[in-house]
């Protein structure tokens, strides 16, 4: 006799068969150790200039790009984005999670 045969055969079987994983399941949902959810730092930094009455393009060429190039240089970098408005420039730098967010400002910083 296969397993499907023996699972139509009998039904209530086959309703323990599933329910079984379904219930220790649950059970052990509760028992779960907080180590398996950590707690994520991810190291970033920002870097917000201003400069009152430039203009978008100024601010662009003038401040982000070089922001840009310079920050560009540090080890670690997973993402750089940087945004640009009239008189206002954010650039705000992502490492990778084995970086120290600490080390990275100092080195941004430096």
């Amino acid at each position: 006799m296969n397993l499907w045969e023996l699972c139509i055969r009998r039904p209530i079987f086959t309703t323990m068969l599933v329910a079984a994983p379904v219930v220790l399941g649950l059970a052990a949902y509760p028992r779960l150790g907080v180590e398996l959810f950590p707690n994520v730092d991810i190291p970033m930094v920002t870097i917000t200039t201003t400069l009152r009455g430039a203009s978008v393009e100024e601010m662009e060429t003038g401040v982000t790009k070089p922001i840009e190039e310079i920050v560009n240089t540090v080890s670690g970098i997973n993402e750089l984005k940087s945004t640009t408005k009239e008189g206002t420039s954010q650039v705000v730098v992502a490492f990778n999670l084995e970086k120290n967010g600490d080390i990275g400002a100092q080195e941004v910083d430096a």
